[in-house]
């Protein structure tokens, strides 16, 4: 499996507190696979698209020589997949959809937009604080949660890492759209998502669920972003997508 990780501050899973990340969202698949996890490389070229970012991914994967294989993507690395599996059909088998959508919603948009303008004009803290704030629900504690970004600040960035990476992506999902795509996701594909995430909304993850034929959807009530992994629901999806990867027989949805 090739796990697709997130809008990250750091690039490269070497990176500090990346590691500890990687293997927490990879856990559920581990014992039963072998698990790359792939966070965004350093040194991207500005304007680079999100068909140029999933195309090297497609590229790294043919490099594996295991022919199609089962592909993850969380929150912004599942735009990446998204592209990645309409564009090269032949590098996935299936697809898990975490936390992401079609496209972002127009709140996300406006908050990755302004995320990136303050890792543009190098205010680090500040776009560290703003990206915090789009992790928690509204009303569950999004101040304390800047604020704990920004102290944290120096501490996440330890790596060296100035986010102008993280800019570029998030200009390229910025303009992602899976209905722009050329060709329609034809890999089997789990959608799993909480109904309270401010950068997505349930109409855009029922719309992913209609762009792709023969995808399932499910929708977690009261959770956000990352709360999602909390409901005991996700943790049944997961072990049966891998139970089904497996040829296990699965229980019931």
């Amino acid at each position: 499996m090739v796990f697709a990780g997130g809008l990250s501050f750091s690039a490269g899973v070497e990176a500090p507190g990346t590691e500890k990340m990687a293997a927490s969202m990879v856990k559920p698949f581990a014992e039963r696979r072998r698990v790359l996890f792939v966070n965004r490389r350093r040194a991207m070229p500005r304007g680079m698209t999100m068909a140029e970012i999933a195309a090297e991914h497609a590229d790294g994967i043919r490099a594996l020589g295991a022919g199609p294989v089962d592909v993850a993507g969380i929150s912004t690395g599942g735009s990446i997949v998204q592209q990645m599996a309409a564009d090269h059909p032949d590098v996935v088998g299936r697809l898990l959809l975490l936390s992401t959508a079609c496209r972002l919603g127009p709140d996300g948009k406006r908050l990755q937009r302004r995320i990136a303008a303050r890792a543009r004009r190098g205010a680090l803290r500040q776009a560290i604080a703003l990206s915090m704030t789009g992790l928690v629900p509204p009303g569950r504690g999004q101040t304390p949660a800047a604020a704990v970004a920004w102290l944290a600040g120096p501490r996440v960035l330890a790596g060296g890492d100035d986010l102008t990476d993280m800019a570029t992506t998030i200009e390229a999902e910025d303009a992602f759209d899976l209905a722009s795509c050329a060709s329609p996701i034809r890999a089997p594909t789990l959608i799993l998502a909480g109904s309270e995430d401010r950068w997505y909304s349930p109409d855009l993850f029922a719309e992913t669920a209609r762009l792709i034929p023969g995808s399932r959807l499910r929708v977690f009530e009261g959770r956000g972003h990352l709360s999602v992994g909390r409901d005991p629901g996700f943790k049944q999806e997961l072990e049966r997508f891998v139970a089904e990867g497996a040829g296990e027989v699965a229980g019931p949805p």
